[in-house]
């Protein structure tokens, strides 16, 4: 059964908990902005507790946890080990629960990175599932706020003549309309965004410090710089370490 001994060491930082039952599998996996706050929470109103976390707090004998960056890149973590480990008290716990998806379309020369509430039967990369609306749209606009993808609906046709959006005179869209970017430079920073859905942090982070020191070594200190700041943006929300700490 889950004591306070068992979570007295949970640190106060954002992160992903694990809690194992008797025989070492894990029950149930859980995201939490502050793991001390969220894994104390299941000794406290245990009266008012559904039946299915009152079977949860019982049948837990161990609790283990990997720090993150953020809850965001906790969000992430979440929903990978949820679909490797399965646990049985996620499926019973999130049953009915409306799930939304971050779905990429590779298909297409200049992907957008959308929220889905469904998986279709075709060619495009679905992550998830997320169980709120909310977070998911919040990590889409992270992503936004790191790589300055196109948020525009529809097929690009891109046109030297075309007049670019306000979000390109922001530096928050790189303009494929207009043609200024090449359909392989695009797909490279969409490439970067699914690394990051994967896990792949340190990944994506060398490939980020290549291409901006490659654009300073051509005097592109513009694009050097812009590569610069989407490093230190990637460093805020993701750590690049992958073990479990209890």
């Amino acid at each position: 059964m889950l004591t306070q001994e068992m979570i007295q060491d949970a640190p106060s930082l954002p992160g992903v908990y694990f809690f194992h039952g008797a025989s070492g599998k894990i029950l149930y996996i859980g995201k939490a902005k502050c793991l001390r706050k969220r894994t104390r929470s299941y000794l406290h109103k245990t009266k008012r507790r559904p039946f299915k976390i009152k079977r949860l707090v019982h049948w837990t004998t161990d609790v283990q946890y990997q720090v993150c960056q953020s809850e965001l890149e906790a969000l992430f973590l979440e929903s990978r080990l949820i679909k490797e480990h399965q646990p049985s008290y996620n499926t019973a716990l999130k049953y009915g629960r409306k799930s939304w998806y971050i779905r990429v379309d590779f298909t297409e020369d200049f992907p957008t990175v959308e929220q889905v509430s469904e998986i279709k039967p075709n060619t495009a990369r679905y992550f998830g599932p997320f169980f709120s609306r909310r977070w998911t749209a919040e990590a889409i606009d992270v992503f936004h706020r790191i790589f300055p993808i196109r948020t525009c609906e529809g097929t690009i046709n891109p046109h030297l003549e075309f007049r670019p959006c306000f979000r390109y005179h922001i530096n928050r869209c790189e303009a494929p309309c207009a043609t200024y970017v090449t359909k392989d430079a695009y797909q490279a920073m969409i490439a970067d965004v699914v690394g990051l859905l994967e896990g792949n942090y340190a990944e994506v982070f060398t490939s980020l410090l290549m291409k901006r020191d490659s654009a300073a070594a051509a005097l592109q200190f513009e694009r050097a710089a812009a590569f610069q700041k989407q490093i230190e943006r990637i460093q805020n929300v993701f750590t690049f370490l992958d073990v479990y700490r209890k």
